[in-house]
């Protein structure tokens, strides 16, 4: 009896198997036949009669001629040029940052932040706008770098060319300003 068992699954699973590959051939044909479709006919096209041109009368062509629209570039900006433009592009040539654009000894040291960071400085120019300062960035026309910043004061390091053409270096101390000297 079980040796019965055994068998009926063997030929079900058999039959099932068979069932299956004749299902996925069947449809893979069916697919794949060319007896149901019927050849379409290219659509004839078909002329107007054509009217006496006289002076007064336009044709259908002369008045699609005329409705076609052409585009005029003049007064209108690229659309592919980007809205927002660098501050670098705009800038001219010739024209400096505006750390680099003030002697060194103008600007004022109003405040020290230290942080995660390390040390930033917030200078006041003369322009009497607010600069962020870091150790590493470039002020004064002689093209100083801050080299350290501490609590109360910045060091600037400026490179210079003596009379013998030797490079020397000047540092410059700027201490943090007073509250007394800022009311006036």
């Amino acid at each position: 009896m079980f040796q019965r068992q055994q068998q009926r699954k063997k030929f079900n699973n058999a039959a099932a198997l068979l069932a299956g590959i004749l299902l996925a051939a069947g449809m893979t044909l069916a697919g794949c036949s060319d007896s149901g479709t019927k050849p379409v006919a290219a659509p004839i096209a078909v002329k107007p009669a054509q009217q006496p041109i006289t002076k007064g009368t336009t044709t259908a062509a002369e008045e699609q001629i005329q409705s076609v629209y052409a585009y005029n570039p003049v007064g209108k900006r690229d659309p592919f040029a980007p809205i927002v433009t660098k501050e670098e592009r705009a800038a001219k040539a010739g024209e400096r940052p505006p750390l680099e654009r003030f002697n060194l000894y103008d600007f004022k040291l109003t405040m020290v932040i230290w942080g995660g960071f390390g040390y930033n400085a917030m200078l006041e120019g003369p322009d009497g706008k607010g600069y962020l300062v870091r150790v590493g960035t470039i002020i004064g026309p002689n093209k100083g770098v801050v080299k350290k910043i501490t609590q109360g004061t910045m060091v600037v390091e400026e490179k210079f060319k003596s009379v013998s053409g030797e490079t020397d270096r000047k540092e410059t101390v700027i201490e943090l300003r007073k509250k007394q000297e800022g009311m006036q």
